[in-house]
């Protein structure tokens, strides 16, 4: 009691909550594959309180958890089940306020519980635009996406969070703020210690506010889905497409048909989808001499079959086929679990690895479907390879059998296991195994330097010491 007494005193009793229906949705994560346990959870409403909760923290080695939406698929902001020490959530959803908009400097700066839906909208208010776009922005928080560095449909342009940030603040596991929080766009003074925070998941500091870069808003956009026989055909017209419309072409995604299929399940789509093996959703930023005609003849000569083909006509038009490609995750978590990896390949290794990785999976499981959709502009998949109607444990099972013929294809084409969604609990084993040895080594380092008494996330992309893993 007299520690519940002492966090009431730091973030005020209204911004703690320890009752275990109440902390629930906190201890489970989005996918609902991992639940662990929490003294409580804490709503700060400033840096000083978070500073104040990380030394009382070392004091009666409690470790942290930060949290922000709760969004993430591999368990990175989920407390442990098997930690033999206290855990508490530090989720920073009431630190939600925009700081100062530059409109010269094209800069935002803002607290990290500011969903990121947030700050697009503030940023259109405004007449800018803040390109990071996800199918979790509504409930997805800044300082989560700073955490795992998070990518999204229009980094083939715009590239990751990393690339989107002009500088950050972060209360460290001493206690210690690292104050970053510049909006320079050129400091060449050593080391960007912000980049050691973004994409660390929490476990090496607690960022608390952010500077983020921002756009013009493009004067139009063309918007299109359409068919293709195969990823070495669509690769093709995107060479085409960056070459005719050079930095304009900022999302080209891929579908897999069996995606489609399982998506007219749960969803309508008022146009009638292909049959073609893959469909695309391409966007282009256009301006006023932007001729469609031109863009048509381009597809033709790619043998494109533009009756099949969908051309957003309307802002309304482009919204549904972006929340058509949004939907397929939600889509497929209805028809059943599914072993989901978050993949990257260079462009040219995708085709093969498809071919071949899939007849593998096939081998194992000839029943299994496949549900193949992503990010193809940059080389970001999501495959995933699931049973109509199993629950987790059959998956968990499957996953054992799957998930190193599918990383040990993607790491031997040059690839990553984790594109954008990090590592968290779910793949902290395979980036040991698969990483470089001096890498691994090198961040492990970095986590003992800046965290000597593993406070912050533990467990969390390495094995914690005080856990049975």
């Amino acid at each position: 009691m007299t520690s519940l007494n002492q966090l009431y005193q730091i973030c005020g009793q209204d911004n703690v909550i320890d009752n275990p229906q109440l902390t629930n949705p906190y201890t489970t994560d989005w996918r609902k594959r991992y639940h662990g346990s929490a003294v409580a959870v804490v709503f700060p409403r400033a840096q000083s309180q978070i500073q104040e909760l990380v030394k009382f923290c070392q004091v009666q080695q409690i470790a942290i958890i930060p949290q922000g939406g709760n969004t993430s698929t591999c368990g990175a902001a989920t407390p442990l089940s098997d930690y033999n020490k206290p855990q508490l959530i530090v989720n920073l959803q009431k630190m939600n306020k925009i700081i100062s908009l530059d409109r010269d400097n094209y800069s935002l700066t803002v607290e990290a519980g500011c969903t990121l839906q947030q700050v697009q909208d503030y940023a259109s208010v405004h007449g800018l635009y803040f390109p990071l776009s996800l199918a979790s922005q509504g409930s997805c928080q800044i300082g989560g996406n700073l955490a795992t560095n998070a990518g999204g449909v229009q980094v083939l342009k715009y590239g990751m969070i990393r690339d989107l940030t002009l500088g950050l603040r972060a209360v460290l596991a001493n206690g210690e703020v690292l104050d970053g929080l510049t909006a320079l766009r050129k400091d060449n003074t050593y080391l960007d210690l912000k980049q050691l925070l973004i994409g660390s998941e929490g476990t090496l500091g607690i960022i608390t506010h952010a500077t983020l870069k921002l756009f013009p808003i493009p004067p139009a956009y063309c918007t299109l889905m359409f068919p293709v026989s195969s990823i070495a055909q669509a690769l093709q017209l995107l060479q085409q497409l960056k070459t005719y419309y050079t930095n304009n072409v900022s999302a080209f995604e891929i579908i897999k048909h069996d995606s489609w299929q399982i998506y007219q399940n749960y969803f309508d789509f008022k146009h009638e989808i292909c049959n073609a093996p893959w469909s695309i959703i391409c966007e282009i930023e256009v301006n006023n001499d932007f001729v469609l005609e031109n863009l048509l003849i381009l597809l033709e000569q790619n043998e494109i079959d533009l009756n099949q083909s969908v051309i957003a006509s309307s802002e309304n038009e482009r919204q549904l086929l972006w929340q058509l490609r949004e939907q397929i995750p939600l889509a497929e978590k209805q028809y059943g679990y599914a072993a989901k990896h978050d993949i990257s390949l260079p462009l040219s290794q995708i085709e093969e690895f498809v071919t071949i990785n899939s007849a593998k999976l096939k081998e194992i499981e000839p029943h299994g479907y496949f549900s193949i959709f992503g990010h193809l502009g940059d080389g970001n998949l999501h495959y995933n390879f699931g049973l109509v109607g199993a629950d987790s444990q059959q998956i968990s099972e499957l996953e054992q059998l799957v998930n190193p013929l599918v990383y040990q294809d993607v790491i031997a084409r040059g690839g990553s296991i984790s594109a954008e969604h990090g590592i968290g609990q779910s793949k902290k084993k395979w980036l040991q195994q698969f990483c470089d040895p001096v890498s691994y080594q090198l961040m492990q380092q970095l986590k003992q330097q800046l965290d000597p008494l593993n406070l912050l996330n533990p467990g969390k992309i390495f094995n914690s010491p005080n856990t049975n893993r």
